[in-house]
């Protein structure tokens, strides 16, 4: 220590400061940076921010044939609605697990040992029976006891956002595109309300046997609703009661020219 002193003390403030500067350059330390490590950087925040960007909402059409009952092409309608272009997956699985979560019904109920009847009384006494001693009949550790945190009503439900919920909509039915048929309105068919009849329609519409099948029309009449309520794996439903499990679950969708205007003009806007 002596000896650095001695060197120090030997030293002209001129050469002191020579050396300093010809060192490598130390950070400064200010309020944004901590031992020379800054901490906020704006490159990282803008690097975030391009990668969170939102990817635009997109409108895409489709082409699909229009039929008659029989077949027969009659002409061709167009599907063009939003969709949301690479965010299509994590919105409509979204919206699915928020559909089936809210189809709960959150009934499941157990009672406590606090709700269970009886057991006031003590079975047997304390000591001298050779048996582990018991107050109530109604321990969870005995048949017929109460239950130890069992299920109680619950509400399940979750909410999302309006415009959420009709993209992702949307997104489904123009990804299942390939898997839709039109036909034309069915007022006035199946006045006879046999189910041959309807699987004979919906064969020639390309819906095979044991296909899981969606029908959406304007209106669901009860001559339609007896001739297909027979048909295993087909729902008949009108557009205000499609769920997106029907769209993601059907091997087949058949929409009336009805239906598909419909489609068009809510999920377009």
């Amino acid at each position: 220590a002596n000896t650095q002193a001695c060197v120090h003390s030997k030293l002209s403030t001129p050469t002191i400061m020579a050396a300093v500067a010809a060192r490598p350059c130390v950070a400064k330390l200010s309020s944004k940076s901590f031992h020379g490590v800054a901490l906020k950087s704006t490159a990282r925040p803008v690097a975030l921010a391009a990668r969170r960007t939102a990817q635009p909402v997109q409108m895409m059409a489709a082409t699909l044939d229009v039929k008659k009952v029989d077949g027969a092409t009659s002409g061709t309608a167009t599907l063009d609605v939003k969709t949301a272009g690479a965010n299509s997956a994590g919105l409509v699985h979204k919206y699915l697990v928020i559909t089936q979560q809210n189809a709960r019904r959150g009934t499941a109920s157990t009672l406590t040992r606090a709700e269970v009847r009886g057991g006031g009384k003590k079975p047997f006494k304390q000591k001298g029976t050779g048996n582990a001693r018991l107050g109530s009949r109604r321990t969870p550790l005995k048949p017929g006891g109460g239950v130890v945190f069992g299920p109680k009503p619950k509400d399940w439900s979750i909410t999302m956002n309006k415009k959420e919920r009709r993209l992702a909509m949307s997104s489904a039915l123009q990804n299942a595109a390939g898997s839709m048929t039109v036909v034309e309105d069915l007022d006035g068919q199946f006045e006879t309300k046999k189910t041959k009849e309807m699987v004979k329609a919906l064969s020639a519409l390309g819906v095979n046997a044991g296909d899981n099948a969606v029908l959406c029309v304007k209106e669901v009449t009860d001559a339609i609703k007896l001739s297909g309520r027979n048909i295993k794996g087909l729902k008949i439903c009108s557009l205000d009661n499609l769920s997106i499990y029907d769209v993601l679950r059907a091997d087949k969708l058949v929409f009336d020219n009805s239906s598909i205007s419909k489609i068009n003009e809510t999920y377009s806007a």
